[in-house]
């Protein structure tokens, strides 16, 4: 009996979403460059690893809508919308802009893209945009589509750019040499009808008062009417509460009934037109001594798509590292913890080969490590 549950709870963890028919010019994602919403855009200002630049610094990174690609780019929270906020800088990394070429690029889309929006943190700063039809961030092959001066917009309010181009795949941001710039809150619109997903971030639970508070994140919210919340009873999910979707990022929602031992949620997103969509599955384990811990499910990972838990940590800012067998880092992601138990769903976008890797969740003092088989392309 015990090990028939924990392959149905396996199976529950890794429930992939049921796909929603989204209408023309509609939002793909919405990247706001926070690492507890996945974006790993370096911290380390470029001109620290070439203070006499000569070259540029070029890197992926990961973010809502997939892999990005960085040029002269870092995060800050110097300037930003609300100031405080991380989001990208462009660096001025040579004299009179000799070697400059600050770009970012954006992830690939399949429907085209009609609008491109984004709100500029900094003043007097001037942007070019191209798109692109191929899906390599490094083509050749880019087409301009304007030019935006300094005189554009206010300092953080949205700025929209008409594409309308039913064959781009990428966009290109590229920032007038000479000077250092800050961006912030980028998203693109389809030219045509999209197939999506809602997107959910984190899902955490925490005993309180005895009750459990349970909160989730939503990266991409379209079409959405309302959230049930889902408690595994009998071996089967009940609804133990509904929420009405408000296009928040955040939602929470607190169960005065929890059971005296293991408490089981997913969160259940219903569309206007009856389509749904599920978040991970959470598990809570009450009136026991739990020892901190870490786990991935399932293991092998399949296609870069590694699904973890952590539980009973002390609260605190973690840093979740994945290293290949030579002992490299391929991924990196800070996570904000508030104690309970707390799942993750991350995409592995530099995966390379199948085999051995690692998981570590560390804050300096505590480390857990798990070791991880990745099947990749299967």
């Amino acid at each position: 009996m015990k090990t028939s549950i924990y392959y149905f709870l396996c199976i529950l963890l890794f429930t992939t979403s049921v796909k929603v028919s989204i209408a023309q010019n509609q939002v793909y994602w919405r990247e706001g460059f926070q690492p507890d919403q996945g974006s790993t855009l370096t911290t380390v200002n470029p001109t620290s690893i070439t203070p006499t630049p000569t070259t540029d610094v070029t890197y992926y990174f990961a973010g809502v809508g997939g892999s990005w690609w960085a040029r002269n780019v870092y995060s800050t929270t110097g300037t930003g919308c609300p100031t405080g906020n991380p989001h990208p800088r462009f660096r001025n990394m040579g004299t009179n802009g000799t070697f400059d070429s600050n770009t970012l690029i954006t992830p690939v889309v399949h429907q085209g893209i009609q609008e491109f929006h984004f709100s500029r943190a900094r003043a007097s700063r001037s942007y070019s945009i191209w798109v692109t039809s191929d899906t390599a961030a490094l083509s050749t092959n880019w087409t301009f589509v304007t030019n935006l001066g300094s005189y554009i917009n206010p300092l953080c309010t949205d700025t929209t750019v008409v594409v309308a181009s039913p064959t781009a795949k990428r966009l290109k941001i590229v920032m007038r040499a000479g000077i250092d710039a800050d961006i912030d809150s980028i998203w693109l619109t389809s030219y045509s009808a999209i197939t999506l997903p809602v997107k959910f971030g984190n899902i955490h639970a925490i005993e309180s008062n005895n009750a459990i508070k349970l909160s989730w994140n939503v990266l991409s919210e379209v079409n959405t009417a309302y959230y049930n919340i889902e408690k595994l009873t009998n071996d089967n999910f009940k609804t133990v509460g509904t929420i009405k979707a408000t296009n928040a990022s955040k939602y929470s929602f607190i169960d005065v009934n929890p059971v005296s031992n293991q408490n089981v949620y997913r969160i259940k997103a219903v569309d206007k037109d009856g389509q749904v969509s599920y978040s991970s599955t959470t598990i809570l384990q009450r009136n026991s001594i739990i020892k901190p811990s870490l786990s991935v499910f399932p293991n092998p990972v399949v296609n870069g798509n590694l699904n973890f838990q952590i539980n009973n940590l002390p609260k605190g800012i973690y840093r979740a590292n994945v290293f290949d067998a030579t002992g490299k880092v391929i991924y990196t992601k800070v996570i904000l913890y508030e104690g309970g138990v707390l799942s993750q769903s991350v995409q592995l976008i530099n995966l390379t080969t199948s085999g051995n890797y690692y998981l570590q969740i560390t804050d300096g003092q505590i480390t857990l490590n798990e070791s991880l088989m990745v099947h990749k392309g299967i």
